[in-house]
C-alpha cells in the first residue's frame, strides 16, 4: 500500500511536470499483454540503440530509481510531519488529479489544509528530484532528450525491453558478485 501511495504521488508530480518516465515503466511491465491488445496497429519507434548506449541507459535508470526511492522516504516524512495519514493524502491527491471537487471527498477541511501544506513541500522535493535525476543522467554522459527518446521507445518495443531487462539483470549480478568479493575471507 505504501509503495502505491508513494508511486501515485510521484506519478502525479511527473505527469504535472510532463515527465512520466519512471512511472510508465512499471505499468508497462505489469501490463504487457493489455498494451499489445490495445495497440496492435502502433509500430515501435524507429530508433537504433547500440549496446553501449543501452548499457548507459540501464545504469542511469538504476541511479534514477535510487534517487526516486530516496525521495519517496523524504515525501513520506513530510506527509507524516503534517500529521496526515498517507492514505488520506493519496485520496485527496487522486481527487485533485482527476479534477474532482473537494466537496465530493470524505475528508475533513483540516485534512485538506494539511494536504495543501504537505503538497507544497512535496512539490519542492519533486523539483529537487527532477533536477537531481537530470544531473545524474547528464553526469553519466547521456543527454536528457536521448534518455527520454529511449524510454519512449522502450514503452512500445518488446525487443528493446528484453535487452534492457537482460542488461539490468547482468548489472545486478555483477554488483552482487562485487559485494561478495569485497567481504573479508575468514
Amino acid at each position: 500500500m505504501l509503495k502505491y501511495i508513494l508511486s501515485l504521488t510521484i506519478a502525479l508530480s511527473m505527469l504535472a511536470c510532463g515527465s512520466d518516465q519512471e512511472t510508465q515503466e512499471p505499468e508497462q511491465n505489469s501490463g504487457d499483454q493489455q498494451t499489445q491488445q490495445f495497440q496492435p496497429d502502433q509500430s515501435a519507434p524507429d530508433i537504433e540503440v547500440s549496446d553501449d548506449e543501452l548499457e548507459k541507459f540501464t545504469e542511469v535508470t538504476m541511479i534514477a530509481q535510487q534517487i526516486q526511492s530516496d525521495s519517496q522516504q523524504e515525501m513520506l516524512v513530510v506527509v507524516e510531519e503534517e500529521e496526515l495519514d498517507v492514505q488520506t493524502y493519496n485520496i485527496i491527491a487522486e481527487s485533485r488529479f482527476n479534477e474532482q471537487s473537494d466537496d465530493q471527498l470524505d475528508v475533513s477541511a483540516e485534512d485538506i489544509e494539511k494536504f495543501e501544506s504537505a503538497s507544497k513541500k512535496v512539490e519542492e522535493i519533486q523539483q529537487e528530484v527532477e533536477a537531481e535525476m537530470t544531473a545524474a543522467i547528464e553526469a553519466e554522459g547521456m543527454e536528457m532528450d536521448r534518455y527520454m527518446e529511449i524510454n519512449m521507445a522502450l514503452q512500445q518495443d518488446q525487443a528493446l525491453q528484453q535487452r534492457v531487462q537482460q542488461m539490468m539483470m547482468q548489472n545486478m549480478q555483477q554488483m552482487q558478485q562485487q559485494s561478495q568479493g569485497e567481504q573479508p575471507d575468514q
